[in-house]
């Protein structure tokens, strides 16, 4: 259990650990290096770590005479295997297309350096498969079949740095079966941040910090159903626009069902449901074929590249992560983040960049005053946790700040191109000729009323 020293509006600071026994240390900062047990120590003190054990198997052969021990990893993703040499035979581990979970409720305590029951009937066609890649294999005998857990996160990245719900509580966990290539790196990034009490400047750790994951991530179902495919992608081939197929719409926006009338092919970003491109209503939006040249949606991407940028276009970004900022020193609280002046006359939006204390850029958003103690900040999708946390670490119990994620309460609808303004003042009374840049106004649209900027 974690001590914790709680204030009213501040992120709790850990202020030390509670043994079993009830004996307590006193420490500055906690790193939780538990490996599939992380999750579960993690929810103690109330941290979302949404790392989930899968099973893993490796077959390691008899000796073979031809094997030499100084032969390189081969891997070969359309079999999932990787082979290697092994106390003078050969190592096949498995990562099959779809993995299974293991004890998805929790990691029994008592589990150590243990092994899983083999599940043949599930495995053996992957394994015939794999030996296949080396037929001397299938000439000798088996010394061992081994099935072992194994943690893997909801995108297979680490799940590392400081946990945006209790400062000084770092996690290295979640390292997707790449622990020992990664752990020494990842070792020596969390030292650097411990000590210097920001992430190295000459790393950016914006795709594996711990910040990028959503509590709904951690729920027992989501995590038993994207563990599976997580740890299938390991060896596969990561073709450009590829998106996981489990989990999927988590979050719709109030378009949605409108987007797909139009023939969207959807992808997940941050759990919602986004329009990636649009298919003519005669043919199926899906990917034909995977590679790395021109996607076969190319000709339809383009279109609705040329459509925006030579006439008007609409995009759903109902995604963006957005926060009210509100009360008596909200503004001047803002200024202070924010590298340009965001409280200036009301009715303006802002784009501005937040920094760390060396100078570092934190985020990179819009402020838009919407009153004299009341403004929207909106950040890009992958920043929500991050920029909410950039705000709570540094609002102090004395200033009349009131921070509200409003993510799921507004839609946001983009139109951009050169006959947006006239497309928008066909559907709205307000006068947009005198709509200056940067303005920012609540306008009608129909019976509704809605923040133009």
């Amino acid at each position: 259990k974690i001590k914790k020293k709680n204030k009213k509006k501040a992120i709790p600071r850990v202020t030390g650990v509670i043994l079993e026994t009830g004996e307590e240390i006193e420490a500055n900062v906690v790193v939780n290096c538990t490996g599939m047990w992380a999750r579960q120590f993690a929810e103690k003190c109330g941290v979302n770590v949404p790392n989930q054990a899968a099973e893993h198997y490796y077959l390691i052969t008899d000796n073979m005479e031809s094997v030499d021990p100084e032969w390189p990893v081969v891997e070969d993703s359309s079999k999932c295997v990787y082979i290697r040499p092994e106390g003078g035979g050969l190592m096949l581990g498995l990562f099959e297309s779809m993995g299974a979970s293991w004890n998805v409720k929790e990691i029994p305590d008592d589990f150590s350096f243990g092994e899983i029951e083999p599940d043949w009937d599930r495995m053996g066609p992957y394994l015939e498969d794999a030996m296949k890649r080396v037929p001397e294999t299938l000439n000798v005998g088996a010394k061992k079949f081994f099935c072992g857990p194994e943690s893997f996160t909801p995108d297979g990245g680490p799940i590392f740095g400081e946990a945006p719900e209790l400062q000084n509580y770092f996690v290295v966990a979640g390292l997707n079966s790449i622990g020992i290539l990664t752990g020494g790196g990842l070792g020596k990034i969390v030292a650097d941040w411990i000590q210097n009490k920001n992430p190295p400047n000459n790393v950016d750790v914006t795709g594996i910090n711990i910040n990028r994951f959503h509590k709904y991530q951690n729920n027992m179902k989501y995590r038993a159903d994207r563990v599976g495919e997580i740890l299938g992608e390991t060896y596969k081939v990561h073709y450009p626009d590829h998106n996981l197929k489990t989990c999927r719409n988590v979050k719709q926006s109030v378009l949605h069902d409108r987007l797909m009338k139009q023939n969207a092919h959807f992808r997940d970003v941050s759990g919602w449901e986004s329009p990636s491109w649009y298919a003519p209503i005669d043919k199926e939006p899906i990917i034909e074929k995977k590679h790395f040249g021109k996607q076969s949606f190319f000709p339809y991407w383009e279109n609705e590249h040329l459509a925006c940028r030579e006439n008007v276009a609409l995009f759903d970004m109902s995604f963006m992560s957005k926060f009210m900022v509100q009360g008596d020193d909200a503004g001047s609280f803002l200024n202070l983040l924010s590298t340009a002046n965001v409280n200036d006359d009301c009715g303006k939006i802002t784009y501005t960049q937040w920094l760390n204390e060396e100078g570092y850029m934190e985020a990179d958003l819009t402020v838009t005053k919407l009153d004299e103690d009341k403004f929207i900040v909106v950040a890009t999708d992958t920043m929500h946790n991050h920029v909410m946390t950039h705000m709570k670490k540094r609002l102090t119990n004395e200033q009349h700040v009131f921070i509200n994620d409003v993510t799921a309460t507004y839609a946001q609808i983009n139109i951009q191109g050169p006959n947006s303004r006239k497309i928008l003042q066909a559907i709205t009374t307000h006068d947009l000729d005198n709509f200056s840049f940067r303005s920012a106004a609540e306008i009608d649209i129909g019976y509704a009323k809605v923040l133009c900027t």
